[in-house]
């Protein structure tokens, strides 16, 4: 099965991106949702850099996807989460050093980043890794600069260095780039904005609260059903002990390793695992 580490060990989910994916792990955290809705199915791996942007992730790739990486090294599902730190406007800036701009990539730019890592994932290993693209949410800049003035001492007055408009075409990118590059896309930007109060959804007009990551959160799970459908964890109703070999036969998806405890023959327990591996090794 792709994504294995062996015939027993668990797929690779990877979660690549930004602060967004980094903090993902937190409590209330889409990443930490993932984890949990996967638990027993396939391992989450958190590969998120804060304040990261295409340019600077780019660099990043030969050590986390290498070509030369072994089947067994190669994830299962790969998202892909930038875009919030290439939207920094560029200077000049109204009262802000060029700093503030550091790390705005162009939009072109962006995208040909983005295709770029979006490439590089698929040849990794023995080329099975899936891809999916997460657009960046959106950012209100009103409420971004408000923060920056009282945790950065930036001045009131001066531009703020995000703007909605702004992110909001580096998230139509990312669609692009999706279709570009036959790629899915949780498009977690529009559904943010499906809410009224949107601006609610993020602690600092940047970063998502818990509210925030369950739409998130459910973005990419919807995307991965809709998508990768071979890849949602399944959890069928789980037999008599004796008959273990109905929770691996008729059922899509992926299932959890090992029997559950009430499937095992506890008088004999080597017969119950030993009927779960010829399962793994049935033809679906």
């Amino acid at each position: 099965m792709s994504g294995r580490l062996g015939p027993f060990r668990r797929p690779q989910l990877c979660l690549f991106g930004d602060s967004i994916t980094q903090f993902s792990m937190g409590a209330g955290g889409w990443g930490s949702a993932l984890a949990s809705d996967y638990q027993r199915h396939a391992d989450v791996l958190l590969r998120g850099y804060s304040g990261y942007n295409s340019r600077w992730a780019l660099q990043l790739l030969p050590d986390l996807f290498p070509s030369s990486a072994s089947p067994s090294e190669t994830p299962a599902l790969v998202t892909v989460f930038l875009g919030a730190n290439a939207a920094n406007r560029p200077p000049p800036l109204l009262l802000q050093p060029l700093s503030a701009s550091r790390q705005h990539v162009p939009l072109q730019e962006y995208e040909s980043n983005l295709a770029a890592i979006v490439r590089v994932i698929r040849q990794m290993g023995d080329g099975s890794a899936k891809v999916l693209i997460i657009t960046p949410p959106p950012v209100d800049h009103e409420a971004w600069h408000a923060h920056c003035v009282r945790s950065y001492g930036s001045d009131p007055d001066a531009d703020p260095n995000r703007h909605f408009d702004v992110t909001a075409e580096y998230a139509k990118a990312a669609v692009s780039v999706g279709k570009a590059t036959s790629t899915p896309v949780a498009d977690v930007h529009s559904a943010i904005m499906a809410h009224r109060d949107w601006k609610a959804m993020f602690d600092d007009g940047l970063h998502p609260n818990p509210r925030g990551n369950a739409v998130i959160f459910e973005q990419v799970k919807k995307a991965i059903a809709e998508h990768f459908p071979e890849l949602v964890p399944q959890n069928p109703q789980m037999p008599a002990a004796g008959d273990v070999s109905l929770t691996n036969r008729g059922v899509s998806g992926l299932m959890m390793d090992f029997p559950d405890h009430k499937a095992i023959d506890a008088v004999d327990p080597g017969s119950t695992f030993a009927e779960w591996k010829m399962c793994l090794k049935a033809p679906e």
